[in-house]
């Protein structure tokens, strides 16, 4: 019996023991839970508050920043108990990057994440054949706040096709203006003052070219000297002006649309070659092809300034800096890596920014420059897409704070970038190692830093730029053209467009009157009539459906 009871006090010790250790145990883990907060319910919460590793498909154009990877690694860093996220981007030359856009939406290949803009001419027909995901619930949702803030309402409604959301616009200003980057060393040199004028600029190459013979006055590549000369369409409700291809908002071929003065009706339609009785009834300015065209003749009588040949991408390339007294062929936003570029090889050197456009926009005139309020640039998200939530919740992540946003559009603070003031910021020695284009990615009105290196007249324009009040909206700007009908003709005149084109805008062509007019009877043989008709009665029927 001694032996029993020495057994069953043994037993009753060890339960004893053990309640308490189970006790102690719950207790710890109470304060432990406590200590983390609202956000932890215990251990559970180490593996079930951590969504899934999901991968996620990025494709780009351009060039590859140095120090890419260690953004990604950054951020992957920074979201792995949040996001538990990898990003994978795939970045090439931009003519490569169309072809892989084109062959994976017909494949189906799984793309997460994918730059398309009006610009390409790919957007609006990518759209209408279905490529691209509807993105209306994400925007406006609380559940996304970084978006909801990022992306009001008032532009999201701007940006919409068919009525639907399905691009994430980027843009800091509505417009990033054209400029030539001059040489202001040079300018000061030759004993002028700051260029206010287009006969300030012509003055100034030719005194470029009899002072500094072996200089070249104004360096430009295939799009020329981008938007000089061109008409401005301010004050008028009754015409939409596309006299260059980038400004085509009609499948890539720049139809002109002249309407009627109550804006109810398509007078017509007419482009490059066209003789003049295409253009005649349209009001006056522009009832005259060349009213329109005409700055093709102004690029040929400013070819004695450029470069030899600027249809040669290894040519241009091979171009040194010291020897261009202006580079034409920039914007506004990015004379400041000319800049630093050209510092490199010549401390003492420096540009200063000559906008391309009317002289209301030189003088920063308010609703000066023409915009529809569609983003130049923007994001989608392909329907192969197998991470669409994930997706939305990186952009969501990205722009929900100035932190996050900086880390992707300027790198590392301190080493790529040093904040100057709420919202400027400066260059490093090592800056040139995370150039990442923001207009593919991170553009916006609310969270992008302007460089404050840059000079005084250069960040006046950008505040402008990025003032509503510089804007005035053009007609038809919710038109969307459905390019399916006239697919086959597109497919065809836009090639043999895009080659002249190119030759045109550089000046190439000395008879370039007789040009244009030869090789508009070659499109019309190749359905350029077809694609006309299909353009008034999309327009048509757009106006009768209430457009403006």
């Amino acid at each position: 019996m001694k032996h029993n009871r020495s057994r069953l006090a043994l037993g009753l010790m060890i339960v004893c023991s053990f309640s308490l250790f189970l006790s102690a145990c719950s207790t710890r883990e109470q304060e432990n839970s406590a200590n983390r907060g609202s956000d932890a319910q215990g251990t559970q919460s180490l593996t079930e508050g951590i969504p899934d590793p999901a991968t996620l498909k990025v494709l780009l154009f351009g060039k590859k920043p140095v120090d890419m990877d260690k953004i990604i690694q950054k951020f992957e860093q920074l979201t792995r108990e949040s996001l538990n996220t990898t990003l994978q981007f795939e970045i090439s030359p931009y003519l490569e990057y169309e072809q892989k856009m084109r062959l994976r939406m017909s494949t189906g290949e799984p793309i997460d994440l994918m730059f398309d803009a009006p610009w390409t001419k790919n957007l609006f027909n990518n759209v209408s054949m279905g490529y691209y995901q509807q993105l209306d619930k994400y925007f406006n949702n609380e559940d996304y706040p970084g978006l909801k803030k990022a992306f009001p309402q008032e532009m999201m409604e701007a940006n919409k096709i068919n009525g639907h959301i399905y691009t994430i616009p980027l843009f800091d200003s509505y417009y990033d203006p054209p400029a030539i980057a001059i040489r202001k060393d040079i300018r000061e040199s030759l004993g002028m003052k700051p260029l206010e004028t287009l006969e300030d600029l012509i003055q100034f190459y030719d005194k470029v070219l009899d002072q500094y013979p072996e200089y070249i006055p104004a360096a430009i590549g295939s799009r020329g000297i981008f938007q000089l000369g061109l008409p401005d369409q301010k004050g008028h409700n009754d015409i939409r002006l596309a006299s260059i291809m980038s400004n085509s908002f009609t499948g890539g071929i720049p139809f002109n649309v002249a309407l009627s003065k109550d804006g109810k009706e398509v007078i017509g339609a007419a482009t490059i070659g066209d003789p003049d009785s295409e253009f005649a009834h349209f009001p006056a300015p522009f009832n005259s092809h060349d009213s329109i065209y005409g700055h093709f003749g102004t690029r040929v009588q400013f070819r004695k300034y450029n470069n030899a040949n600027p249809l040669s991408l290894e040519i241009e390339d091979a171009i040194e800096l010291t020897r261009e007294a202006s580079r034409a062929d920039t914007t506004l936003f990015g004379i400041a890596n000319l800049r630093k570029d050209l510092k490199l090889v010549d401390p003492q050197a420096d540009y200063e920014p000559f906008l391309m456009g009317s002289q209301a926009q030189r003088d920063m005139q308010p609703a000066s420059i023409g915009t529809t309020f569609r983003a130049n640039n923007s994001l989608v998200i392909p329907v192969t897409s197998r991470n669409t939530e994930r997706t939305m919740r990186f952009l969501d992540w990205l722009f929900g704070s100035q932190e996050n946003h900086d880390l992707f559009e300027l790198g590392i603070e301190g080493e790529h970038w040093i904040k100057d003031g709420d919202n400027g910021y400066k260059l490093t020695a090592q800056s040139a190692n995370y150039r990442f284009p923001g207009y593919e990615l991170t553009l916006n009105p609310t969270l992008s830093r302007l460089l404050t290196d840059n000079d005084p007249k250069t960040l006046a324009y950008m505040k402008w730029a990025r003032d509503k009040i510089s804007y005035y909206q053009l007609p038809l700007s919710g038109f969307v053209f459905h390019s399916t009908p006239v697919a086959t003709e597109i497919a065809k005149v836009k090639p043999a467009m895009l080659q002249a084109s190119e030759l045109l805008m550089t000046g190439m062509v000395d008879d370039w009157k007789e040009y244009t007019q030869e090789q508009n009877k070659k499109w019309r043989a190749l359905g350029l009539d077809t694609i006309r008709e299909e353009v008034i009665k999309q327009v048509q029927a757009y106006l009768d459906a209430g457009g403006k």
